[in-house]
């Protein structure tokens, strides 16, 4: 089905896609689906650039951990409503959603080599969605957390 679906699809709409995102790329980051509507992004080697900033330098920047919250959140809810699309046979091309709210609790600095957020859909409309998730570095440990609303535009019949 993904070979048959028009380049205007953008690409975190086709699961077998998502880690060729730019949004992905520019950051280093990939993601992949626990369940539907659980993912979990990773950022396996963060770069110095990433680093610092304000707390400690060894410690991934607040800024790199919106980000990876966003899209674990943000595909998190993706990987939820992909399912309801395809049943109804609604058009992929035509949905998008974007981020209305997006609260971070930084608990403790995220030092370590590698990182994972964990994004899980709380409840999904055809209007609003709900997420949330954590980030965890690689003894495990919550480095922080987060939830958010994404508008969600579903296509028209």
């Amino acid at each position: 089905m993904a070979n048959d679906l028009p380049v205007t699809i953008a690409p975190y709409l086709l699961k077998e896609r998502w880690n060729e995102s730019p949004f992905m790329q520019a950051q280093g980051l990939t993601v992949e689906e626990i369940a539907p509507g659980e993912v979990a992004l990773y950022l396996r080697s963060p770069t110095s650039a990433q680093r610092g900033a304000g707390g400690p330098p060894d410690a991934i920047n607040g800024g790199v951990i919106s980000y990876m919250f966003d899209g674990a959140l943000g595909y998190a809810i993706v990987s939820a409503q992909l399912p309801v699309l395809e049943a109804a046979g609604l058009s992929l091309a035509a949905y998008s959603q974007v981020t209305m709210n997006l609260d971070i609790t930084y608990l403790a600095p995220a030092q370590g080599n590698s990182f994972k957020a964990i994004g899980r859909v709380l409840r999904a409309g055809r209007g609003t969605a709900f997420a949330e998730g954590e980030l965890l570095n690689e003894r495990g440990e919550i480095c922080a957390s987060a939830k958010g609303i994404w508008r969600v535009f579903w296509p028209r019949q």
